[in-house]
């Protein structure tokens, strides 16, 4: 095994696959839900491609959340970890529906967003309160 691999958190790998299972899965539902919304007449289909980059930055926010959240606050590496696990998760997905994907079917914006729902996952976890374990380990460190 590499330094690196050894060197991670305890869990922090389960923590990302099931982070990005928890998006791949939000995301899904709530496309369902666009799509749902667009066939009832209540969303254009000019609207589609917003409600895609939405979802996909709301999902990511979700699965992102999930791994910050699991990791208790104490580093913020599984969030870019958790948006790759989707976004290949979702690139796999999208190879085995379509011929071919490129940038110009809205590849970039679609990243982006999920980038943007992991980057708003690791701001907001980072201002959580830590709890007493955190404070106490930098109160010992302090004292001596």
């Amino acid at each position: 095994m590499s330094k690196v691999v050894m060197s991670l958190p305890e869990g922090m790998v389960k923590n990302c696959l099931i982070g990005g299972a928890i998006a791949l899965v939000s995301y899904v539902l709530l496309q369902m839900l666009c799509a749902l919304l667009v066939d009832q007449g209540v969303l254009g289909l000019d609207q589609i491609y917003p409600l895609v980059c939405v979802t996909a930055a709301l999902a990511s926010f979700l699965g992102c959340g999930y791994s910050v959240l699991r990791g208790k606050g104490t580093s913020m590496l599984p969030v870019p970890v958790v948006v790759v696990v989707f976004l290949s998760l979702t690139l796999t997905a999208a190879l085995l529906t379509t011929d071919a994907v490129s940038v110009e079917n809205g590849l970039t914006g679609l990243g982006l967003s999920m980038a943007a729902g992991g980057l708003l996952a690791a701001l907001v976890g980072y201002n959580l309160p830590k709890g007493k374990r955190g404070r106490t380990a930098s109160r010992r460190k302090r004292r001596k």
